[in-house]
């Protein structure tokens, strides 16, 4: 019978404890680990990212991590590329795989299909650009619905950027917005086959407030300033990353901050990044385990975790 790996996901908000908690869990699962973070995939991109060290891994496997450099820009759809051919790499070792992560995008990559096989030549890209150079978002919005029915929402029809990568699409297959989208939601994601069970890590907010102050706080003891000198030029995503971005700004004297107020600025978009994470994670991907670890002890969180790995269903 053909071995097919046990997807497991240890999913969580921004300093929940996913890495302190991932080693273990590993081990116990038979498992390797592939980090799902947008940020780790940086080469030198270590201490604003929280990427785990190679003290940390324990002689455990670790995949996911320094894919490219800093001025490379890496997609979802290069994800999930990268992690289908990590879970190929399991299959042919027999082992599982812990997903361990909080980007939301490439979580959701592992449940639906990222990208829809619609090629759009460079010509078509420029033409659409020129249009919105021309013409604005107004342009836009007037092409797209003179294909027929669109179903945007209000935050994606005023995205000259999402409406930029549909106009694309539509002139090359002469469909209107709603029936691309349709099309795309009928393919089937690559992992499907494979069994899957996420594992959602919770805090109390109180908790969670103070471990990003703290996490924060340790990020600028141990360099991250230095750590974005060092980078230089990065590409958009990296560069626009909590943590990345505002040290950016800081050196770049564009908002005058203190070391204290530039903790606090950090501080403040984390929390707002994790007040999306947590409404993210109950809406987009099937949770199948809550665990609070406010709630017990790391060794009673560890073993209420464990159970549920067992009668998951997944166990042999």
């Amino acid at each position: 019978m053909e071995f097919l790996p046990r997807l497991w996901f240890l999913v969580g908000s921004t300093a929940a404890g996913k890495t302190a908690l991932s080693v273990e869990l590993a081990r116990f699962l038979g498992a390797e680990i592939l980090s799902c973070d947008s940020v780790q995939v940086y080469r030198g991109a270590d201490i604003g990212s929280g990427k785990i060290t190679p003290g940390e891994m324990a002689n455990i496997p670790h995949h996911g991590l320094d894919l490219c450099g800093p001025d490379a820009a890496f997609d979802v759809r290069q994800y999930a590329e990268y992690a289908s051919i990590i879970v190929k790499q399991m299959q042919e070792k027999r082992k599982n795989l812990l997903v361990v992560g909080g980007a939301g995008f490439y979580l959701k990559s592992f449940f639906t299909p990222v990208s829809d096989s619609i090629i759009v030549p460079e010509n078509v890209r420029r033409e659409v650009r020129q249009l919105y150079e021309r013409a604005g978002l107004a342009g836009l919005q007037r092409e797209i619905a003179a294909y027929g029915p669109t179903d945007f929402n209000h935050s994606d029809w005023h995205n000259p950027r999402r409406l930029l990568n549909i106009l694309g699409k539509q002139r090359v297959v002469g469909q209107s917005q709603e029936k691309v989208k349709q099309n795309f939601m009928q393919k089937i994601c690559p992992l499907t086959p494979f069994p899957r069970r996420v594992i959602l890590l919770e805090r109390d907010s109180e908790s969670l407030n103070r471990r990003i102050e703290r996490r924060v706080e340790a990020m600028l003891r141990g360099g991250l300033v230095d750590e974005v000198k060092f980078l230089g030029k990065m590409c958009l995503p990296l560069a626009n990353a909590i943590g990345y971005r505002e040290v950016r700004n800081y050196l770049d004297g564009g908002q005058k901050m203190t070391p204290e107020e530039l903790k606090r600025t950090i501080v403040a978009a984390t929390l707002r990044l994790v007040k999306k994470q947590k409404m993210w994670f109950r809406k987009q991907i099937p949770i199948h385990c809550s665990a609070n670890l406010d709630a017990r002890s790391a060794n009673e969180s560890f073993d209420f975790i464990r159970s549920f790995c067992k009668n998951s269903g997944l166990w042999n």
